[in-house]
């Protein structure tokens, strides 16, 4: 998808074909951006499995399953094994997480490397064995490598008060961190040395300082005036369907430690609270945001997600109104997926039969996970039966059908999660599978571009009033040559005799005046895939929003 897997993908091509690997180029041009690790490790896939979806997005995917076993053992060493496995899958079935595999960015190296280095860093500080602290520093280095200094900080932010607080500190001074200092400047040395060789002092200086610290002085010339609670309202829907538990959790962590005044006991933890709000707080005060900027904290989200489901199951007043809300969110869902397939799959039989079975299969493993159909079929009945007598509730007092439904309602929270999981894997099944691609044929530039690769066109393949973008490089393995004169399109074809075109409309307009003969191989409809609106996914209004790109034939008589 462009606009940055796009990007990302054919930097790690290139420096694949053109074995540049310290200096980082974008089609030719000095990139100075984000860090290398995401183009060292996706050229390393492409060279083992070829230039392709599958080894692009193969690294992340599996620092996305590092996230969520780093998670899993990291919570481990605070909580019972129920409350380790549940921030495990909660944090592996957020919608962030589903678009950070799909749509892939440094975001996910960057996530798996913070969490891996913040449980091994609080291994080493409660245990003391060297083989943490080894591999803590390198998962920093890492981070470090993915996204610059955020991946320090927010290690930091998450360790460092969990050793004040239980008066630890001293720790700090074990001469042992001398390795883990060694560790990194190994690791991060060789980035240093292309940035110097290919920016000298201001590519060291944007890394380290202007990059990440220059968003907040206002040194970074990125700012898109993000509103104060950009990163909150972004945590609504990038952390569903826990977005409920964790806000709960959140509060009641922080409520928890005000009570204790800020004293902890050996086997308590503030990790999670502490990474997890200071880093929201701080990435809050940077002149540009984006949504993905967040997730780098989500396993530690996930975790005070837990315990907040947890805690809440022992509230007997919380549990109705939190399940009702709930299931209101889930229900939402299908609804949903509905509307998506009005608006991109239209009739389409296997979309079709796949939403209508996929949604109840998944409410029954939920059901069946946590006590059977049995159960479930007992309260429906009890429910319909009762149900009739609900105008009681008009009259005031706790009426046998309010009580019915509260009970109903208890009952149901202790199958809430799984079936908010299953749910939200099958909705987002349905995205992957159906929507997004349905979605992504309004971007040619990924068909244009294969077509141009499989027919081995090289230098014969041109833009014509239209830019040779990421995804059209990415596909066709070249960049094709963008021309934007009549003048210098006849030179070309004069020259090539035979042209393969990607061509706007004012360009095939041009052809038609100058009498240029072409054929069209595809006419398709283009749109900027990553930016939504209710008109492009309303097929009625939909081509007033998108460009029509062709991709033609054409030859000299």
């Amino acid at each position: 998808m462009q606009v940055d897997a796009a990007q990302y993908a054919v930097m790690s091509w290139e420096m694949l074909t053109t074995h540049s690997f310290l200096k980082l180029h974008c089609l030719g041009g000095d990139y100075l951006d984000k860090p290398p690790l995401i183009f060292w490790l996706s050229s390393l896939s492409f060279s083992v499995l070829g230039v392709n979806n599958f080894a692009y997005k193969l690294p992340s995917f599996l620092f996305a399953l590092l996230a969520i076993f780093s998670t899993h053992r990291f919570a481990r060493l605070y909580y019972d094994e129920k409350t380790s496995r549940m921030a495990a899958i909660m944090l592996a079935t957020t919608q962030a997480m589903f678009l950070l595999t799909n749509d892939v960015r440094t975001d996910t190296l960057l996530m798996g490397s913070v969490i891996f280095s913040i449980w091994q860093w609080a291994e080493f500080f409660e245990e003391g064995k060297i083989v943490n602290l080894l591999a803590g520093s390198l998962g920093v280095a890492l981070a470090l490598l993915a996204k610059g200094p955020i991946g320090l900080v927010a290690t930091g932010a998450a360790i460092l008060p969990q050793l004040i607080l239980k008066g630890t500190w001293k720790k700090l001074f074990d001469l042992r961190l001398l390795v883990a200092v060694l560790i990194i400047a190994i690791t991060l040395a060789p980035m240093c040395v292309g940035l110097y060789q290919q920016f000298g002092l201001k590519g060291l200086k944007f890394y380290f300082w202007t990059q990440s610290f220059g968003r907040v002085t206002g040194e970074s010339e990125w700012n898109n005036h993000p509103d104060l609670f950009f990163l909150l309202h972004t945590t609504v829907w990038a952390f569903l369907p826990w977005s409920l538990f964790l806000f709960l959790g959140w509060v009641g962590s922080i409520i928890k430690l005000v009570n204790d005044k800020f004293k902890l006991a050996w086997t308590q933890e503030i990790i999670s609270v502490s990474g997890f709000t200071l880093v929201f707080f701080m990435l809050s005060l940077s002149k540009y945001q984006l949504p993905h900027y967040i997730f780098v904290v989500y396993p530690l989200a996930a975790i005070m997600a837990a315990n907040g489901f947890l805690a809440l199951s022992n509230w007997p007043k919380a549990r109705p109104w939190l399940t009702a809300m709930q299931l209101a969110m889930l229900v939402g869902l299908p609804l949903v997926s509905i509307l998506l397939q009005f608006a991109l799959k239209g009739f389409d039989l296997i979309s079709i039969a796949c939403l209508v079975l996929l949604y109840p299969l998944a409410i029954w493993a939920a059901v069946k996970a946590e006590g059977g159909v049995k159960t479930f079929y007992t309260i429906t009945r009890y429910l319909s039966y009762r149900f009739h007598r609900f105008y009681h509730y008009v009259f005031g007092g706790k009426s046998e059908a309010e009580l019915t439904v509260a009970f109903a309602l208890d009952v149901a929270y202790k199958k809430l999660f799984f079936a908010s999981a299953l749910v939200f894997i099958t909705f987002n099944f349905l995205l992957g599978a159906f929507y997004f691609p349905a979605i992504l044929k309004y971007q040619p530039q990924n068909d244009f571009g294969r077509y141009a690769k499989v027919h081995e066109c090289g230098s014969r393949f041109v833009c014509y009033n239209t830019i040779a973008d990421f995804a059209l490089c990415y596909y066709a393995q070249q960049r094709p040559e963008t021309i934007w004169s009549k003048e210098a399109f006849k030179k070309k074809l004069t020259e090539k005799k035979e042209l393969l075109v990607y061509a706007s409309s004012s360009a095939l307009r041009q052809l038609d005046e100058e009498h240029i003969n072409y054929k069209t191989i595809e006419q398709r409809q283009s749109y900027p895939v990553s930016k939504l609106t209710l008109k492009f996914l309303n097929p009625a209004t939909r081509d007033s929003v998108c460009d029509k790109v062709y991709l033609l034939e054409v030859k000299l008589p």
